[in-house]
């Protein structure tokens, strides 16, 4: 995870083959900064794939793909919508429920519900190892809960907590947008996906995208915990500032 928050999201995602990365609301700067520190570098990108057309998930993409010729994968939908992505060198529609096939990579996307044109996560498989991702959505449909069982890594956004949120300092507008079913997902909402999906096999869980105004770490590392109660995968927290450490599956 290269960077997870409102100020910008990035996934890195590699095999012994491909290397993709999933969003960049960083500049490009920022985000060759942070892949030289796991010893990567732009220009070795295979594909950028993207979620939804948010700032802080496409804010890099244009001058990223055009500065080093990488292939964008992304729905019609967050294409037309991005306005920020301006002219792109190759860009692949993919649609839910398609896999792409890069190499030894398969990677899947699954409709997911939040305030985007058509917006979507990903699952990726390979040798036979499975990881889930599922951030920006206000509920979890039967189609996203049934996309991320059986995952050995999963990256699951764990936004805020309901009594900071409704305590805190948004508007009442935005506040409402957050709590939709086309928001975000709730520490608790985390909490009740993880115990739907988790499994035996599952080795690690990434939380992310906390909100830095209506959540604290510990709160969601708690209910993460409780949630997961005999099983004892590796948990930790992404970062909005510094990337996490590879993890090999």
């Amino acid at each position: 995870m290269l960077s997870s928050g409102s100020r910008g999201n990035c996934i890195y995602v590699e095999s012994d083959a491909v290397k993709i990365i999933i969003d960049s609301g960083l500049s490009v700067k920022e985000l060759g900064r942070r892949l030289e520190s796991i010893d990567r570098t732009p220009g070795e990108l295979d594909a950028v794939f993207l979620t939804h057309e948010h700032s802080d998930h496409i804010g890099g993409v244009g001058p990223l793909v055009r500065k080093y010729s990488i292939p964008l994968y992304a729905t019609n939908g967050t294409f037309q919508a991005g306005k920020k992505l301006g002219i792109v060198p190759v860009f692949n529609p993919i649609h839910s429920g398609d896999i792409v096939h890069l190499e030894n990579l398969e990677i899947e996307p699954y409709t997911t519900s939040h305030d985007a044109q058509e917006s979507i996560a990903y699952v990726i498989r390979c040798h036979n190892r499975k990881l889930g991702h599922a951030t920006d959505m206000g509920i979890v449909t039967h189609q996203a809960c049934e996309a991320l069982k059986n995952s050995h890594v999963l990256l699951l956004e764990s936004n805020h907590d309901v009594e900071m949120l409704d305590f805190g300092p948004y508007s009442w507008a935005l506040k409402k947008r957050i709590k939709s079913d086309l928001g975000h997902l709730s520490n608790e909402a985390c909490g009740e996906l993880l115990s739907a999906v988790k499994h035996e096999h599952l080795q690690r869980v990434i939380l992310m995208h906390l909100s830095q105004t209506n959540n604290h770490p510990e709160i969601a590392h708690v209910t993460a915990l409780q949630a997961l109660g005999s099983h004892t995968p590796i948990l930790s927290l992404a970062n909005q500032d510094q990337p996490t450490e590879l993890i090999e599956v």
